[in-house]
């Protein structure tokens, strides 16, 4: 049988449509939204439309997409229009480290606080002519899910093994993101050249363990002052 005639209305932000048996005497119009339905004056099909999505999103089976209050939206629109989209970087910096911490310092700080495995890249910047470093330093995590442990850990930390009144804070990286772009900003660099100390060098891990960082693929510049 087909549908009785029926006319658009707007309850609060629900589009619902509206046979003649169900309307109620004395009940106030509610305006269409011109962002939502624009130029229309007359009927409009709802198929496909979810509130807070484009009135192009999928409808199930065919037919008119209607939500009533309260219940959730199709897992295919859910995926489709996502709430939020989950953080994918991994290279963090640490700022306000001591200048007296080597990188094999802050390696062992690392593993100690229970992140042996969970990076694979760790730079420590160093003035070549003091042989101190800068402090701040770049740790890559080997998965985004460890991001929020190393955050509420090393943010505000102060448990450096020496003497400083440090704190460290941790940010997202403002150079590179994850462990191919690290390595390509650094295979080429000054910093790879022979003559710097290895102890100056940014190192790569896989599984916890050291592991050669990649050949450079041109030749290298010798340092003059810093990385």
């Amino acid at each position: 049988a087909e549908a009785g005639p029926g006319r658009l209305v707007v309850r609060r932000t629900f589009l619902d449509i509206v046979t003649p048996e169900d309307e109620q005497p004395g009940l106030p119009r509610a305006q269409t939204d011109s962002a939502l339905c624009p130029g229309c004056a007359g009927d409009v099909s709802l198929a496909g439309y979810w509130p807070g999505t484009p009135s192009t999103a999928p409808s199930a089976g065919g037919e008119d997409a209607r939500e009533t209050e309260g219940s959730a939206a199709p897992d295919a629109v859910a995926s489709q229009f996502p709430t939020h989209r989950q953080d994918r970087r991994t290279t963090l910096m640490m700022r306000n480290l001591p200048n007296d911490y080597t990188r094999d310092m802050l390696v062992q700080m690392l593993d100690k606080e229970g992140f042996a495995g969970c990076y694979d890249f760790v730079y420590l910047p160093m003035d070549f002519e003091r042989g101190c470093g800068l402090g701040y330093a770049f740790v890559n995590m080997v998965d985004a899910s460890f991001v929020a442990m190393f955050k509420r850990c090393f943010d505000a930390y102060s448990n450096w093994g020496l003497r400083t009144s440090k704190v460290c804070r941790v940010t997202w990286s403002d150079r590179d993101q994850g462990l191919k772009a690290n390595i390509r900003r650094y295979r080429n660099s000054p910093v790879m050249h022979p003559s710097v100390a290895d102890e100056f060098k940014p190192c790569v891990f896989s599984d916890g363990v050291r592991a050669p960082f990649p050949s450079p693929k041109r030749g290298l510049r010798k340092p003059t002052k810093r990385a």
